[in-house]
Formats: structure tokens, C-alpha cells, sequence
């Protein structure tokens, strides 16, 4: 009775789900969702401007990463971080592109109706 007792409590702990440790560095989702947004909207603009004068397109995307960065105090390591992290979560990093997703169509809505 003991061993299959133990054995059960073997597979219970085995099986159980233990909560997923977060580095450190590693954002909030809502945080992670504002600052790839407007990276988005940065490679939005660098494609809109590349055809025109790729250089300095080139310049202004990288431009605009930096700005967001220092807006948002982190680096762009930990950007890569961040996004490498919820690149290995789909599930979590489908969530967070419905909700930009869902804000970018918003914002444009806004600027249609102006």
C-alpha cells in the first residue's frame, strides 16, 4: 500500500503544473504590448519611406527604436529579450498581437472618422 501510495504521489508530482518562473527582465504583457506596437508603427513607417530614400529611412527606423527605448527605459537587449521570451510562449505572444492588433485598428478608426 505504501509503494503505491508513493507511486501516485510520484505521478501527482510529476504532472503538477508549477508556476511558470519569469526572469527578470521580462515585461508585463500589457508593457511588452505598448512598446511592440510602436515598434510596429516605426517599421510601418520605415516601409512607407524606404522607396522614397532607403538611407534615410534606414536612419529614421533606427532613430525611432532608440526613441522608444529611452521613452520606455529598457534597452534594446532587453527588447530582444522580451520578444525572444514570448516568441517561446505562443499562446501568450498570440494574445499580445490581438491586443495590438486590436489598438492599431482602433487608432486608425480614430484617424478615419477625423
Amino acid at each position: 500500500m505504501k509503494i503505491y501510495l508513493s507511486i501516485v504521489a510520484f505521478f501527482l508530482f510529476c504532472c503538477s503544473n508549477p508556476e511558470e518562473k519569469i526572469p527578470k527582465n521580462i515585461l508585463s504583457q500589457t508593457a511588452f504590448e505598448t512598446i511592440l506596437k510602436e515598434i510596429h508603427l516605426a517599421q510601418a513607417t520605415f516601409e512607407l519611406n524606404k522607396a522614397k530614400d532607403l538611407e534615410s529611412a534606414k536612419k529614421e527606423l533606427a532613430n525611432s527604436y532608440f526613441d522608444i527605448y529611452k521613452k520606455y527605459l529598457i534597452s534594446e537587449e532587453t527588447f530582444k529579450e522580451n520578444l525572444s521570451y514570448y516568441s517561446e510562449n505562443p499562446e501568450k505572444l498570440g494574445h499580445i498581437y490581438t491586443n495590438v492588433l486590436e489598438q492599431l485598428t482602433t487608432e486608425r478608426s480614430t484617424l478615419d472618422q477625423q
